[in-house]
């Protein structure tokens, strides 16, 4: 579908005349649409990173918990104990 065709659809109409009821901008609505669509696929792709990074890292979730409590120990001035 292109642009002009969704302007033109039925659809878009319905859309239009809704915004407009709750006092938005269909146009502003859509272009934030579009963008939380961009954020979301671009911390999926992010996740996606990370995850494969960690699993070809060797440790395990458990790894990463003990970890971060002896980092927070150690930060605390206590002294591992495991």
């Amino acid at each position: 579908m292109t642009i002009n065709n969704l302007v033109e659809s039925t659809t878009w109409k319905h859309f239009q005349a809704e915004a407009r009821k709750h006092h938005r901008d269909p146009v502003e609505m859509v272009a934030e649409y579009m963008n939380q669509c961009l954020e979301v696929w671009a911390d999926e792709a992010l996740d996606d990173e990370v995850n494969a990074e960690a699993r070809s890292s060797g440790y395990t979730e458990d790894d990463a918990v003990k970890i971060v409590r002896q980092y927070r120990r150690e930060k605390r001035g206590e002294r591992a104990t495991s």
